[in-house]
């Protein structure tokens, strides 16, 4: 099977899914059935092997067309499983890049990101939403800014976790920029652009991948998983596939099915619960978090989006707030190319 054309790397709460949907509507663009599918990630996916991953996500795809994928576990500092045999957060950092960078190695990558701080407070809402998380946000940040918790989270990360650690553009991309340079390999766009300037950002993206970019989607500007969002139904798809897996009358229908037969129904499952989890989705009431951890959020950061301005030559947009603000003593933007 062949290697993929581009990959969407995240980064989580940043508008991917608003970009996968921009992108799966796009004549010359193939994505899988469903967002978040990591494969290089994932070391139970990995175990399978690529073929296996891309006839079940791209069996039916037309090979001239782009292949892609968007998933925000590529944007997570270390493998989302977490492989206990890492110790070193910028070991574990590299693992995904350098996965991604023997495999395909010609994949044009784009990361989307935003304010750290509005991006840690959109994550730890989305799990109070979920009922996964019950601290209050300042506690929350209190507790992940500990030494000991922000280490084990950029080795270990998982969804309640790494409000923290997941914001750490810097770090996490510095792997990615050895592996793939900025200037033809990795693409950085910023969440504010793809909000209020989407056409011209989208036609950047289109660009740097190799479609068309006078495409215009026709669901420009519609919003997706806003805040995470409070579900209408309290069901959860993926549970409802498994517990179907153990039942042996129809695990055994399932395995007289032929191979290519399993490969459509389980596109087709995996579109089904992608699109159920957007339907489910529904608006949160707003909630404004109190200042205190903003502002030390904003401190633990300040370092992270300086390196990050290095690493990309541009200044990123809440970077410039920070420094009309006056939050901190910052060096002075790099000038302008």
């Amino acid at each position: 099977m062949r290697r993929l054309d581009f990959i969407v790397i995240g980064a989580q709460k940043c508008g991917t899914t608003a970009l996968f949907e921009y992108l799966r509507r796009h004549p010359g663009i193939v994505v899988p059935p469903g967002k978040e599918l990591p494969f290089y990630s994932d070391a139970r996916v990995l175990a399978g092997g690529w073929d296996a991953y891309a006839r079940r996500n791209f069996g039916r795809a037309d090979p001239a067309l782009l292949w892609g994928t968007v998933t925000t576990h590529y944007m997570y500092g270390a493998p989302s499983g977490g492989e206990r045999a890492l110790s070193d957060p910028e070991a574990a950092a590299a693992v995904v890049p350098r996965r991604i960078h023997e495999h395909a190695p010609d994949a044009k990558l784009v990361a989307l990101l935003r304010d750290p701080v509005d991006r840690a407070f959109s994550h730890y809402r989305m799990q109070v939403l979920r009922g996964l998380e019950r601290r209050s946000f300042e506690d929350a940040v209190a507790g992940l800014l500990e030494p000991d918790q922000l280490a084990l989270a950029r080795l270990r990360p998982t969804g309640r976790r790494s409000y923290v650690t997941n914001g750490e553009y810097g770090r996490i991309l510095t792997p990615y920029a050895e592996l793939f340079r900025p200037a033809d390999g990795l693409l950085v766009v910023f969440h504010d652009d793809l909000a209020q300037r989407p056409l011209e950002t989208l036609g950047l993206i289109f660009t740097r991948i190799g479609a068309d970019a006078g495409f215009v989607p026709p669901n420009l500007g519609r919003r997706y998983r806003d805040s995470g969002g409070l579900q209408k139904l309290a069901v959860d798809p993926g549970r409802v596939q498994r517990q179907a897996a153990g039942i042996p009358p129809l695990r055994l229908l399932w395995h007289s099915l032929p191979a290519s037969a399993r490969v459509r129904l389980l596109s087709a499952v995996e579109e089904a619960k992608y699109r159920f989890d957007l339907w489910n989705r529904t608006g949160a009431p707003p909630e404004e978090p109190g200042q205190e951890p903003l502002e030390r959020l904003r401190r633990h950061y300040l370092a992270d989006a300086v390196a990050l301005e290095r690493l990309l030559g541009v200044e990123p947009p809440w970077l410039r707030r920070w420094r009309e603000a006056g939050s901190a003593p910052l060096p002075d933007p790099i000038p302008a190319a």
